[in-house]
């Protein structure tokens, strides 16, 4: 059975009575790593410094200078996505709407607190931290298959539209040299006749090495954009550009 995930909480409250209960009944029942911060000032500090970071922020509405909600406010402008949990007291509803606003993802009643209570809340509130982080993971990983989707298909297109034309292109070359050829060889000495049909000869040569070029591109841009690279298709691609390239006419 797997073992219960020990969580890291920051707990900021300047009631140093308030703390050592709640800390301490955090700590011995429940198993939990407390560290507090007496000031929302210095609560900010230890976000900010702190390199194992925490699991989540349990903040005292009611501190002096820095409050629970001015410590919402600054991790709302800082992006710091840590869950929090504030602490209210009795008629403070408005307090409660207005965290819950600014982000908090739940509120307990601080002259009402029974440690179970306020673990079972740290749990819960952790635990829809982790299932929006994974629903926000998965939204992205939706979006991104989307995307590539679009691309691959638009990329097929391109590919399935220039293919038939390069295919002409190339059939076109052949044929003009082929025809040119004939025509030009009846019109020169046998000498010129060789060094023309050399000449030829040659080209042709060069037009299949950029066909089997070009064929070899387009594959590889299928099979990337397919999102698929086999290693062996791959390889295949790569010996018949090679034989197509340096085959003899």
């Amino acid at each position: 059975m797997a073992q219960p995930i020990r969580l890291r909480i920051l707990l900021v409250d300047d009631e140093p009575s308030y703390v050592k209960v709640v800390a301490l009944g955090l700590r011995e029942e429940y198993g939990m790593e407390v560290v507090v911060a007496s000031s929302g000032q210095e609560g900010i500090d230890l976000l900010l410094s702190e390199k194992d970071g925490f699991d989540v922020v349990v903040l005292d509405y009611r501190m002096p200078g820095v409050t629970g909600l001015d410590v919402l406010r600054w991790m709302n402008r800082s992006g710091i996505e840590t869950p929090a949990l504030m602490l209210t007291a009795a008629g403070s509803e408005t307090i409660a709407v207005e965290s819950m606003k600014l982000g908090a993802y739940d509120y307990c009643r601080k002259e009402e607190t029974d440690i179970q209570h306020l673990a079972n809340l740290i749990r819960a509130t952790h635990e829809r931290h982790q299932f929006h982080v994974t629903s926000v993971m998965e939204e992205e990983r939706t979006r991104e298959i989307t995307l590539n989707k679009e691309a691959t298909d638009k990329v097929n297109d391109v590919i399935n539209a220039i293919t038939p034309a390069l295919n002409s292109a190339f059939a076109n070359i052949a044929v003009d040299l082929e025809v040119e050829r004939d025509q030009l060889f009846g019109a020169l000495p046998p000498g010129d006749q060789s060094r023309l049909r050399q000449l030829f000869l040659n080209m042709q040569k060069e037009v299949l090495r950029i066909e089997a070029g070009v064929r070899g591109l387009l594959a590889l841009y299928k099979l990337l954009y397919a999102r698929y690279p086999e290693s062996k298709e791959i390889e295949r691609i790569g010996k018949e550009f090679e034989e197509r390239a340096n085959s003899e006419l």
